[in-house]
């Protein structure tokens, strides 16, 4: 009882500081303007530092990237000296699937298949759900086409409706992973050799991930106390989705890259990595919670008493943008995707709640990550709206009275300081955004690239709408304990002959009507 009354108080703290800034910012300019817009001015001060700070971790998570692209990574791995043998390491590369288009899955396959590793080395598994009534016949044909490129493929159905476990990514990774350890077992393959890469059915590796992957796990002395997370690349799909899902997704990607040069910040995030003995030994992915991707990074640091790291991979795993039936099904699916990102907020009360009586992880450590995670989904939910919505409106109401006063004036100077500098960051990813675009498709024009510019100056219009709105809905519905369910992410791919038919349709009615 009384853990539950912890867990309780923990699920509200987030929602309640994240509503308790925004209300009472707007008590305060009811009835005190001059006290607000001096709140608003030490708040952007500390968000201008924030953002220049930010920036130079971006240019210099760009730069760390950058240099190393060139490496031959199995080169490395080949002639590195280490306990382990890099012959003896095997990958297992799961893939998650639900209701996903067998093109989507045999697309990943086709990328899995051409990486610059040897095949031999890596088993698939490909990972159905019962609730999905098409899965089985779906993967069982994706194997018949690739059984000849890897090791093996296995396949799991998770069934449903099992007791303690809510629909999602988790609980069928772990279903799958005890599938897994039987067949490794049977075959003596020692687990501390075997290397897990939990991925999205989506999810397209780069080139080198698995050599460079494989060179970290082996010249890492804490290889089975270390996750190892790749920098999420979100453009499979990029030329056919909207300005606005590109931005979200490309901002998500910069996230990722600003939070790798944080090292004692990083945490496992969407695809990633890590030992499959240390996740045998923690229990697998967690089945009753939506974070799994976070979470199993949680229970590792937990395991091992704080003594648990991610280390960032030069090297990126590719995604789709999510994306819907069109503009406005993609807004809703793009809001829905960012408020179960948001929903990681849960993590705070798994964490919390097991940290209150561990005696093994020092005070300290305990109030940097607990911070950590607080600070960060608390500014994830306030920040755009204070500085997009409050700030223009406190501004508008000291014009329209008249208010000239110098406190005013210092706010307005602040406020202009800040998108001066938003401007400059918009141009760096401007810059850095480019490399991650690939090869233009034939059927697409070349006047896309101007909207590739353009689109990053929507960021202020957007922020606050799929930004923050749905991290505040998450902090919301946890504060008055309405869970929140896995939402599987929509994936499809573009039939890039089908956009050549409609575009011929479109010019043939344009001469038509003319």
């Amino acid at each position: 009882m009384k853990e539950e009354r912890i867990k309780r108080f923990l699920k509200v703290i987030p929602g309640f500081i994240s509503w308790s800034m925004l209300l009472f910012l707007a008590a305060l300019f009811v009835f005190k303007p001059i006290a607000v817009a001096i709140t608003l001015i030490i708040y952007l001060i500390y968000w201008l530092c924030r953002l220049l700070y930010m920036s130079v971790l971006l240019a210099m998570a760009h730069r760390r990237i950058s240099s190393k692209k060139n490496i031959n990574w199995l080169d490395l791995c080949e002639n590195l000296k280490s306990d382990k043998r890099f012959e003896d390491i095997i990958h297992i590369v799961l893939y998650t699937v639900y209701k996903e288009p067998q093109q989507v899955i045999e697309d990943s396959l086709s990328v899995l298949k051409r990486v610059n590793y040897p095949k031999d080395k890596i088993i698939v598994a490909l990972a159905g759900e019962e609730r999905d009534t098409n899965a089985f016949a779906k993967l069982e044909k994706a194997k018949g086409k690739f059984i000849e490129y890897f090791k093996d493929i296995i396949i799991t159905i998770h069934p449903q409706d099992i007791k303690g476990e809510i629909p999602g990514k988790g609980a069928n990774a772990t279903f799958a992973a005890k599938r897994i350890k039987e067949v490794l077992e049977k075959e003596d393959y020692p687990l501390e050799n075997v290397i897990i890469s939990c991925f999205d059915a989506d999810t397209c590796p780069a080139n080198d991930y698995f050599a460079c992957l494989t060179y970290h796990f082996l010249n890492n002395p804490k290889r089975h106390q270390t996750s190892f997370q790749p920098l999420p690349i979100y453009n499979n799909n990029i030329y056919f989705v909207p300005a606005f899902a590109r931005v979200m997704e490309l901002g998500s990607t910069f996230w990722q890259m600003i939070e790798s040069m944080r090292y004692e910040k990083v945490v496992t995030f969407s695809s990633h990595s890590m030992s499959f003995k240390t996740l045998v030994d923690v229990g697998y992915f967690p089945v009753d919670l939506v974070s799994d991707d976070s979470l199993i990074f949680w229970k590792c640091f937990l395991k091992f008493k704080g003594n648990y790291a991610t280390d960032f991979l030069e090297v990126p795993v590719y995604m789709d943008i999510a994306v819907g039936r069109n503009f406005f099904d993609t807004i809703a699916v793009q809001y829905r995707q960012k408020r179960r990102w948001a929903w990681g907020v849960e993590t705070f009360v798994f964490l919390g709640s097991s940290l209150i009586n561990n005696r093994h992880i020092s005070l300290s450590v305990k109030m940097r990550r607990l911070f950590q995670i607080l600070d960060n989904h608390i500014n994830w939910a306030t920040w755009s709206i204070i500085i997009s919505f409050i700030t223009p409106l406190v501004l508008l109401w000291s014009r329209l009275v008249h208010q000239d006063s110098l406190v005013f004036f210092n706010l307005s100077y602040i406020n202009s300081v800040i998108f001066n500098s938003l401007i400059l960051i918009l141009i760096l990813c401007i810059f850095i955004s480019k490399e991650f675009i690939p090869p233009r498709p034939n059927s697409v024009s070349r006047f896309i690239y101007l909207s590739f510019t353009l689109q990053w100056f929507l960021i202020p219009f957007i922020s606050a709408f799929l930004g923050s709105l749905p991290a505040l809905d998450a902090q919301t519905r946890l504060m008055f304990n309405n869970r929140l369910g896995f939402y599987p992410t929509p994936k499809k791919r573009q039939d890039t002959n089908n956009v050549v038919q409609i575009k011929k349709q479109r010019r043939l009615l344009l001469l038509r009507f003319l």
